[in-house]
């Protein structure tokens, strides 16, 4: 989770919140405390009695610390919960939950509950009262409380840069505690990251992938510095686009541009330009047109197209690149790697022209066109 808030603080909010937010943190359900063993990259937590029947895994936690003599809090998901109980891992005991199916004086009362807590976030309260980004540079000594955030605890935390969060859904396993991410654009100045990076959305059918990447198309998109290009086979992000919503989560992302003041464009496949002759030099290495007559990728294939491409370049009817869809046009091509000049370039030994001109002339040209 990315929180670092922009350069702009409204002090008078943060002054007020950082009293706020001990009050709230006082007030929030603790689940346990910091365990052992714990490094800056997992907390262990030993969970209380008291919250070990509650669903706890994907919850987002919060615990303060002391961290160069100045209070910080750290934000985290829980991960996992391990029951253990060393009593019921001795083999007498195993050997009597066997047959008996419990022992009364240790099974139950005997448990304990480990949790697994991945930090997210961490901030730190300066002297001004601000709560600015920082990290996780020491593990809190155990017994260090930990508790269950709410969205009163994240508002406060983030009120010095609440004009620009986007909340991204909600906290998994969590649907009232919403989710504040911060996008920037790829541009410098303010709210921006000064260079590119890259997100990557994972997830099996109907996860919710194609949603995600509408929601985080959005956050991105209320930025005049940023241009996006979406390649979309389906047609599934066009249809949105042209006001025309499908499926059970329905964005109407026209409308939503149309807000924002971002122009939108929708192109097909059948509006795209072939204006050079060396990409049809490369769509023909890459198309199966050489694969089917026999010819791998490598170094035959790429001299195989740019000699084709020649050819019709230099073909005395004259080929444009307009009219390279035409039958006409794709005959003067099957005629060309028919010449024995040219299959000469494309295999040097006899065997291998050989076989490519019997593959040529046992291939249906139709199958080609």
């Amino acid at each position: 989770m990315d929180t670092e808030p922009s350069r702009g603080y409204d002090m008078e909010n943060t002054e007020r919140g950082s009293k706020e937010l001990e009050r709230l943190i006082d007030g929030l359900e603790r689940i346990g405390v910091v365990g052992s063993p714990s490094s800056t990259s997992e907390i262990t937590l030993d969970i209380l009695a008291s919250a070990a029947a509650k669903r706890l895994v994907g919850g987002l936690a919060i615990f303060k610390y002391l961290q160069d003599g100045m209070p910080h809090y750290a934000l985290g998901q829980i991960t996992e919960v391990r029951l253990r109980n060393v009593w019921h891992e001795d083999p007498t005991i195993r050997s009597l939950v066997r047959q008996r199916g419990r022992v009364d004086a240790v099974s139950e009362r005997q448990d304990t509950h480990v949790g697994e807590m991945t930090i997210s976030a961490v901030f730190a309260k300066d002297r001004s009262g601000a709560y600015r980004p920082s990290i996780l540079g020491t593990v809190p000594a155990t017994g260090t409380p930990v508790c269950i955030v709410d969205n009163d605890i994240l508002e406060t935390l983030l009120s010095g840069c609440s004009g620009s969060i986007f909340h991204l859904g909600y906290v998994y396993g969590s649907k009232p505690l919403l989710l504040p991410l911060w996008f920037k654009h790829f541009g410098t100045g303010s709210n921006g990251a000064g260079e590119a990076y890259h997100l990557g959305i994972f997830g099996k059918t109907g996860s919710g992938k194609s949603v995600l990447a509408k929601m985080i198309l959005l956050a991105y998109a209320k930025y005049p510095e940023m241009g996006i290009l979406v390649i979309d086979p389906q047609g599934e992000f066009a249809k949105d686009f042209r006001d025309e919503p499908s499926g059970e989560f329905q964005l109407k992302m026209g409308n939503i541009m149309q807000k924002i003041g971002k122009p939108c464009k929708v192109y097909s496949i059948t509006e795209l330009v072939l204006d050079r002759w060396e990409l049809f030099t490369k769509i023909l290495y890459e198309s199966p047109f050489f694969e089917r007559l026999s010819i791998p990728k490598g170094d035959n294939r790429r001299i195989a197209a740019e000699q084709l491409t020649e050819e019709l370049k230099k073909n005395g009817r004259g080929v444009k690149l307009v009219d390279l869809h035409t039958r006409e046009s794709f005959e003067k091509a099957w005629n060309i790697m028919q010449k024995e000049e040219v299959q000469k370039i494309i295999y040097r030994s006899s065997e291998s022209r050989e076989r490519f001109d019997s593959v040529l002339k046992r291939s249906n040209p139709d199958d080609f066109l």
